[in-house]
């Protein structure tokens, strides 16, 4: 049922056989690397290394995935350029911050008699691929409703955006690389493909090579080894309809005329099967500019997947006014246009009905001339006295709402209070604490400062790992009295320990 944050399927091309040695052994269960990751065990193999899950001992044995890339397995020649490849492309991933893609934690070497080995640590997510589920309906004779996989991507969609707009692209999108995560079930894409972009860059004139999964990756990205925001888009269209059909990619799909055939084995409506077969389209230039214009056209997409059914011209008459806009129902050469009203006509509008200034100086025109007034006058009585009564009662809910707010603060900010960091920003630092301790936290806010970081995320990732360590202080500020100094020192090695791994994680970004 558990699956991690990268997975490497049979089905992957790998990478030249001229350019990979003997791969090595994989790590043992129960192997620590780097002080600090526990393997647990194999999560999958691909030409550049392995992927394990491992617990993290610095966080309390939480599950992380960590990712192996071996450069030897390029060849000497190529090994150097495989490792800076590989540096620069995680890089990239470590600018990502999204919900619904796996966190990237740090870029580490590991030095073995047989060579230097490169890890990326990514989080752990929790949950099974949407191949898994599709393997599931399909042993209980069950598919994707249309709801279910339009939802999938209103949620896909704006992931795909973010990352592109972050000048990054997936490259191997398919129901394998797509986790429903069991905590929130949220769709979560994994198995970013800049691993294997790398190490593809090393021999870009290989023949057979290409990133991505055969059947998913579009035309551009097999042939000429290019991808760019649409080769995503078309991969997720794929998905779609490999989890809409129950069928393998190979099946729906024909290679002479470059087309796709999956609408013989599901029932959607019009505009999704529209929707879908532009992002299939061969060409890049005929299918949607950016995963935002899909979701534009998805947007008006009617509830439920029901298509719109035309009505005849009588039942366009609404039964309620109040709620249609003004629509024209019929025109002849020698009749009028009759017009339905948006909504009904207030009583300025009905005053000023058209017949009311074309009366002409009669006794009976002067009369209702006068009686029109006279309604005139009466409303606009009528609407002050309302809309003063009305305004007089919003402002009493006000008053109330102000009142209740000053009564609930004493009981409602104590509380607050118990929440706050242990340790606030130097402007707030307590002249109790000693003169060196005080320059301390200076340090600390300036050091925050030089790596961009802010100096509440250092205190509430201090205060988190002092109070795992001390439970028992957990909501006790530290006073400045020399009984608490002890702990003090604790908190501010802790602080440090945090800046200090982030200086590192910024360095290895950086180059």
């Amino acid at each position: 049922m558990a699956r991690s944050g990268d997975k490497f399927d049979k089905q992957e091309f790998s990478f030249p056989i001229p350019l990979i040695v003997a791969m090595r052994r994989s790590l043992p269960d129960g192997t620590l690397v780097q002080n600090r990751y526990r393997v647990l065990r194999v999560l999958g193999q691909g030409g550049f290394g392995r992927t394990y899950l491992a617990q993290d001992t610095n966080r309390f044995n939480e599950l992380c995935v960590l990712k192996e890339f071996d450069p030897q397995t390029q060849g000497a020649k190529n090994a150097q350029k495989a490792e800076e490849l590989f540096a620069r492309e995680a890089g990239v991933l470590y600018q990502l911050h999204h919900p619904q893609i796996p966190q990237f934690r740090e870029l580490f070497r590991v030095k073995q008699p047989s060579g230097e080995l490169l890890f990326l640590v990514q989080d752990y997510v929790e949950g099974k691929t949407y191949q898994d589920l599709i393997e599931e309906r399909r042993q209980r004779g069950l598919a994707f409703s249309e709801k279910e996989v339009t939802q999938l991507l209103q949620e896909l969609l704006p992931v795909l955006d973010y990352i592109h707009r972050a000048g990054i692209i997936h490259r191997d999108i398919s129901p394998d690389n797509i986790i429903l995560r069991e905590r929130d079930q949220k769709p979560v894409l994994i198995d970013f493909g800049v691993v294997k972009a790398a190490a593809h860059q090393i021999a870009p004139s290989a023949s057979h090579t290409f990133v991505g999964k055969p059947g998913y990756a579009p035309v551009e990205q097999i042939q000429k080894g290019k991808a760019n925001p649409s080769s995503d888009l078309y991969a997720l269209a794929v998905t779609i309809v490999v989890i809409l059909t129950g069928r393998e990619p190979q099946s729906l799909f024909d290679p002479v005329n470059l087309t796709w055939q999956w609408q013989r084995y599901a029932s959607v409506s019009p505009r999704l099967a529209d929707i879908l077969d532009r992002m299939l389209s061969a060409k890049p230039s005929d299918r949607y500019a950016s995963a935002d214009d899909i979701l534009q056209h998805l947007s008006f997409r009617a509830p439920d997947s029901v298509p719109p059914i035309p009505l005849p011209p009588a039942a366009l008459v609404p039964a309620s006014a109040s709620h249609q806009r003004t629509v024209a129902v019929g025109r002849r050469r020698s009749s009028r246009v009759s017009v339905v009203q948006a909504h009904p006509r207030s009583w300025v509008e009905s005053v000023f009905d058209g017949p009311a200034f074309l009366i002409k100086s009669t006794a009976k025109g002067a009369f209702k001339l006068v009686k029109r007034l006279f309604k005139l006058t009466f409303g606009l009585v009528r609407f002050t006295v309302l809309g003063l009564l009305k305004l007089g009662l919003q402002l009493g809910l006000i008053v109330a709402a102000i009142a209740a707010l000053i009564w609930a603060a004493p009981q409602v900010f104590p509380l607050i209070a118990g929440s706050l960091p242990t340790f606030p920003p130097a402007a707030k630092r307590s002249p109790a604490l000693p003169t060196d301790e005080q320059s301390r936290g200076d340090t600390l806010e300036a050091r925050c400062r030089e790596l961009g970081m802010d100096y509440g995320e250092l205190i509430a990732a201090a205060n988190e790992t002092f109070y795992a360590k001390y439970p028992d202080r957990k909501g006790k500020a530290l006073s400045g009295s020399a009984a608490d100094k002890r702990l003090r020192d604790e908190w501010y090695r802790i602080a440090q320990g945090i800046l200090e791994r982030r200086k590192s994680q910024k360095e290895v970004a950086e180059n």
